[in-house]
Order: C-alpha cells, then structure tokens, then sequence
C-alpha cells in the first residue's frame, strides 16, 4: 500500500512540494526494475545505482529499488498519492507481463512531437479539456499532465471517431498506455 513519508519544500518552485513516498514492493523487486522501466515512457533504469527515473510533467519521479519513491514539483498530497497509486499500478502489470518483456532489447521509441498530436486533435479550442487551446492541450498530454479522455469532443462525436483511433495508436507506439 503507497503511503506519503516526507514533504518537503520544492526547491524549483515555492508553490510546490518535494514527496518522498513509498509503494509496497515484493522480494525480487530488484530484480523487476527492468521490465518496470520498460513499461513507463520515456524512462531510463540505472542499474548500477538502483533506480527508474521518468518525467511527467515538470516533475522528475525516481523509484527506487527499496520501493521509496522521490517527486519534485508536486502540486500537492493528493497528485503525490495518485503519482504513487500509478506507480503501484504498473508494477503490478510488471509483474503479470514479465514473460512478454523482452529487457534485452532496447524498448523501441517513436518519438511523438506536440504537432503530431496537434494534427489528431479536433483544433476547435473548445476548452472542454480545461486547457485554452488544443496546441496547449497536446504538449500537456505529451508531458503526462492530462489524460487523453480530456478531449471530450474526439470521445463524444461520431466525426471524431478516426482521428481519435489514430491519435491512440500514435500514442500506444510511443509508449503511453492508454485506458479507453
């Protein structure tokens, strides 16, 4: 069970917090960190020293193989239990997809830029997503601060349909996992 052990100041931005938390973890977590590394995008796994660490957002998350789990630039508690809920979440698929691993490949990268996924929004700036535009939307998405359900026209409509296959697929390739 995640639980919050330290907050602290964020040095980068007064307006935030640093989290220090921990998720629970098994035996051979050590030995997942790999095949959990390999699941989150845009990650790197240091063996040597012990850790994943990944973006999302502004903020830098490092899991460590201890299980402790460190966050700058967090909004608050809530945004820092649910960073660790998520956490939990993809060790657990880790776990349950470790024969479909392949760690001695490098996982392959297609690297996603804001205008790809510009070009599969509707560009009607209709702020339903929260965000002023769609072009704002996209690079928020992309930094892992938004899900892509907050585009509620490319879910609702019927006319959106195809664009909003494509623009899962374009993001599945590139390594987000995506819940519809």
């Amino acid at each position: 069970m995640a639980e919050i052990k330290e907050i602290l100041p964020c040095i980068a931005d007064p307006n935030k917090i640093r989290v220090i938390g921990k998720i629970e973890i098994k035996d051979d977590f050590e030995e997942m960190m790999p095949y959990i590394a390999w699941l989150i995008p845009n990650s790197s796994y240091n063996k040597k020293m012990g850790w994943i660490t990944f973006k999302k957002g502004v903020r830098i998350i490092t899991i460590h193989s201890d299980g402790f789990v460190a966050m700058t630039q967090t909004k608050d508690e809530k945004e820092a239990m649910e960073t660790l809920k998520e956490i939990e979440k993809i060790v657990e698929r880790a776990y349950k997809e470790k024969d479909k691993i392949d760690v001695s490949k490098p996982k392959e990268k297609i690297t996603v830029s804001v205008m790809d996924v510009y070009n599969y929004l509707p560009k009607t700036n209709c702020k339903e997503c929260g965000e002023q535009t769609c072009m704002a939307f996209a690079v928020k998405l992309l930094n892992g601060e938004i899900d892509v359900k907050a585009c509620k026209p490319i879910f609702k409509e019927k006319k959106y349909a195809g664009i909003r296959e494509a623009l899962i697929a374009l993001l599945t390739s590139a390594g987000f996992e995506i819940e519809v």
